[in-house]
């Protein structure tokens, strides 16, 4: 099937008003139509929906006919970042493209060329590891100093951070979505504190953004980091970095190629000859030519997401996340505690948490999990706990069967 691309002369977004509720429903069932099994594991990755499909099949067919618009596939990039941008409340200058999470969150802290004497700031203990590594690497071979949080007893994950902040704090990074409890961060009063020093807040959303509203036109929040297969709806290979336009000349490239910097109109294959200066904005982090598949696809999601609109997704995947939780309480069975502000559309069951993933440590938790896939339940172990992650896909009706085998699991085991 070949797709529409929209003319590169025109400005080419419009998105239309969020979708009264039964229209959603339809509108979600249509799309997720050939979803099989009940699929609680968008924290993992998410089912793709059949307009994705078609849009990434578009652009693999105008290259097997040899019909390829370069052109139009540069103007693609363009609506994306429009796309995006509107979802999380920002300016298109602010977006940039990546591989996945893990490329943004090293642009924004490699950018800082932090050495000795610049402290950073991060709890390992609620980050994916993806969001340490880097900083230990920056310590090892720069001199900057990682500070390793641990919150004290009664202490919560924002004030220990806070708590750590000072004037030698150059850089705070941290989760919007602990990916093994759900725990939502307070990213307001974080950032918060890190405007008060002059501090560049930088926070991994990969489990959060195209599930939670995040506005970053009102959040104190500097660098934003995600990947499209998860919440956004998309294949693997293309994420987003957000950096505010205030930090743009602050955080520098890494990398340069010709998409990075500005020659006017110019093609891209021509030279510095005229002379040339960096892009404007967060474009200059781009190195080379995009993943056109992944941005195809993730056009159609965006759409998808923007029609249903990002109060409404919120309230659908945290209030089924919060009506499983009710029921799972009700049949006594142990889930991580996270305090109700702090909840998301993640939760896990555990008595607390372990050390393995895919496999857990604990007997009836391996147990459970077995019979959840024997009935087509998707879903993760991550540290020790059954993980279940909803998001607009999950109907009731979705949910409902979840509960009913959890519910026959429960039976037979006793």
């Amino acid at each position: 099937m070949q797709i529409t691309l929209p003319d590169p002369e025109r400005n080419p977004v419009k998105f239309p008003a969020p979708l009264a509720e039964a229209q959603a429903d339809a509108l979600i069932r249509a799309e997720f139509a050939d979803l099989r099994g009940s699929y609680l594991d968008v924290a993992a990755r998410a089912p793709l929906p059949l307009s994705a499909e078609r849009a990434a099949q578009g652009i693999l067919r105008s290259q097997v006919q040899g019909s390829v618009s370069k052109a139009a596939w540069l103007s693609l990039a363009d609506v994306v970042r429009a796309q995006a941008a509107t979802l999380i409340g920002a300016r298109p200058e602010e977006v940039a493209f990546t591989k996945n999470t893990s490329e943004g969150l090293n642009i924004g802290g490699t950018g800082w060329r932090l050495g000795a004497g610049d402290r950073i700031v991060v709890a390992p203990s609620a980050e994916h590891p993806n969001n340490v590594f880097r900083w230990l690497w920056q310590a090892r071979e720069h001199g900057a100093e990682v500070v390793s949080v641990t919150p004290n007893a009664g202490e919560s994950l924002e004030e220990a951070l806070v708590r750590h902040i000072d004037g030698r704090t150059r850089l705070v990074t941290v989760t919007a979505v602990d990916f093994a409890t759900g725990r939502r961060t307070d990213l307001a009063a974080i950032g918060a504190a890190c405007r008060a020093q002059g501090t560049f807040l930088l926070v991994d959303a990969a489990q959060s953004s195209g599930v939670l509203l995040q506005d970053m036109a009102s959040l104190p929040v500097d660098g934003w980091a995600t990947a499209a297969q998860k919440g956004l709806l998309g294949l693997y290979g293309i994420g987003l970095l957000y950096v505010h336009r205030d930090w743009v000349d602050r955080v520098k490239p890494m990398s340069l190629a010709r998409f990075s910097v500005d020659l006017a109109e110019a093609h891209e294959a021509a030279g510095p000859d005229a002379g040339w200066q960096l892009r404007a904005g967060a474009g200059r982090y781009e190195v080379g030519n995009y993943n056109y598949v992944a941005l195809a696809a993730l056009q159609a999601s965006l759409d998808l997401l923007l029609r249903i609109g990002p109060a409404e997704i919120e309230r659908r995947s945290v209030g089924g996340s919060a009506r499983l939780r009710a029921k799972l309480e009700e049949m006594g069975i142990p889930l991580l505690a996270v305090s109700a502000r702090h909840r998301s559309h993640i939760l896990a069951i555990a008595e607390q948490q372990g050390s393995g993933h895919d496999l857990s440590e604990i007997d009836w938790i391996n147990e459970l999990s077995t019979a959840l896939k024997q009935d087509g339940v998707a879903h993760s172990l991550r540290r020790g706990a059954l993980r279940l992650s909803i998001h607009v896909h999950v109907l009731p009706d979705v949910l409902d069967r979840v509960i009913e085998s959890i519910e026959t699991w429960q039976r037979t085991r006793r």
